[in-house]
């Protein structure tokens, strides 16, 4: 394969085992337009997978510490086999997947394709299979600790009790609406699941206590990248048997033949030969730069007042306060890079789907995690919360199409090349969405950022709604900034570039 080799913007096709002749039917062809295989994108997979590795070890530690404890009844209800071997094959499979979409996911497959449609599929219902399968074990596994901290006597009940099954019945008693794991819940979770996740499985070790303290930070990577490979197998399995279409692409790009021409004589260049021209972009990546450093400084402000009550509500107030000026700031920077964006060109080379599949992905969680946040702050009048989620949701409905706007753009001309209009706008944004999501991934564990919430829907059902949900919002602010990259570089470049 040669993905990996080819050069950016064009459309090779050759034969997989035939090097350097290109064939009138190949088995497969590479499309590498400039969002065909973002390598910020594929950089952002591989954060994505790094933390999630972390997290599936801490998981694989605990099933080992189950499996060989001292204490029987843990051994036999909670070490299972099976649950083993599927905390060691996942991270494993993710791994694979992971070198797979990174150099092949521009490929186009043109053989046994009904075989290669049946595969991806295959690959994309897994992904997804595993994306809710996280949400679950995390839910349950949230619940537990939050249940563990605010009910420690009544946990504790049945603790004269030998019966491993007894102890489970005291567990799901609880009724909802005071954050307790409600019958229903448990009802449709497996036994097993449910015993992993719950105090009776608890191995007494500083692992068990790491994992309590981590996994509400590191949990959402892995549904990240769950649904960023789901966008790439679906691209991949769409594109199956496209090669007709790419042909007549590639026979009308601007200068195809001279470019074929001089790859064969000059033999290939290495993709992964990055430079970036800064021009008018200063001002927007300091005031970016400055607004990243107040979302760390908030951050840092949320861990400190954790321990102390009273600090921790004017935490949360200076939160919010700095999250609604930021949303201004970047509802302001959106409209007026929209406006001056409009001079440049529409660029003539095609695009895949991939960065609008992401996106429209997100957007109906967005919305239902917003429309989720709203109801309770209506309830109790909480204006400030009530403006925050307006804005939140009104950014992201200006945001979205400017992006897929600003993705199809260009500079065919000399004089807009020179002046790049709404530069400055686009590096800023950036910088603003990547401390967005620094922002919420951070505040995910702060119980009084959710408490109103919680109030409101009760413990279980809050938790669910937010594990469904959030991650995906934090997702549409990272692959936001990504789409803003590929605008800050190739909206400023010729059309065949």
């Amino acid at each position: 394969m040669f993905s990996d080799k080819l050069q950016a913007g064009k459309h090779y096709m050759y034969d997989h085992d035939l090097t350097g002749r290109l064939l009138s039917d190949p088995s497969y062809m590479f499309s590498l337009s400039r969002h065909s295989g973002s390598f910020f994108l594929k950089i952002g997979a591989v954060g994505f997978c790094f933390v999630h590795l972390i997290h599936s070890a801490l998981l694989l530690t605990r099933k080992i510490m189950q499996l060989t404890s001292e204490k029987e009844d843990i051994r036999v209800h909670c070490g299972d086999s099976l649950g083993l071997i599927l905390a060691i094959l996942y991270p494993v499979y993710s791994f694979y997947q992971l070198f797979i979409i990174f150099k092949y996911s521009s490929v186009i497959i043109n053989r046994c394709k009904e075989l290669a449609r049946f595969a991806t599929m295959h690959c994309l219902a897994t992904s997804l299979f595993f994306w809710l399968y996280m949400i679950l074990i995390e839910t349950s596994h949230s619940l537990h600790h939050d249940i563990k901290q605010t009910h420690v006597g009544t946990v504790h009940k049945y603790a004269g009790f030998s019966s491993s099954e007894e102890q489970y019945l005291s567990f799901i008693e609880f009724s909802p609406g005071n954050g307790e794991i409600p019958s229903t819940l448990a009802q449709i979770m497996n036994n097993s699941l449910v015993l992993s996740t719950t105090g009776l499985c608890d191995v007494d070790s500083d692992i068990t206590t790491i994992i309590s303290e981590f996994s509400p930070y590191l949990y959402p990577f892995s549904i990240e990248y769950s649904i960023l490979v789901v966008g790439i197998w679906y691209i991949i399995w769409s594109n199956i048997g496209k090669v007709q279409e790419e042909k007549e692409v590639l026979s009308c790009l601007p200068h195809s033949s001279i470019v074929q021409t001089q790859y064969l004589e000059n033999g290939l260049s290495n993709r992964l030969i990055i430079h970036a021209d800064c021009h008018a972009s200063n001002r927007g990546l300091f005031l970016g730069l400055l607004v990243l450093a107040g979302s760390i400084v908030v951050v840092f402000i949320i861990f400190i007042g954790s321990s102390d009550q009273e600090f921790m509500k004017h935490a949360v107030l200076a939160s919010s306060l700095f999250e609604v000026l930021l949303l201004v700031m970047m509802i302001i920077s959106v409209l007026i890079a929209y406006r001056q964006m409009t001079r440049l060109h529409i660029n003539p080379n095609p695009i895949s789907q991939l960065d609008d599949c992401l996106l429209f992905i997100c957007i109906p969680l967005f919305f239902l995690y917003g429309i989720f946040c709203i109801v309770p702050a209506l309830a109790v009048r909480n204006f400030l919360a009530i403006a925050l989620i307006l804005m939140q949701v009104v950014q992201v409905i200006i945001q979205t199409p400017f992006l897929i706007d600003a993705l199809r753009r260009c500079s065919n001309s000399a004089t807009l090349r020179a002046r790049k209009p709404g530069r400055e706008f686009v590096t800023f944004l950036i910088v603003a969405n990547m401390a967005m999501w620094v922002l919420n991934t951070f505040e995910i564990k702060s119980h009084e950022t959710h408490l109103e919430r919680i109030r409101f829907y009760g413990q279980p059902l809050w938790t669910f709604l937010s594990h469904v949900t959030l991650p995906l919002t934090l997702f549409y602010r990272f692959h936001s900034s990504v789409c803003l990259v590929d605008v800050w570089k190739s909206a400023y470049e010729p059309g065949d570039h």
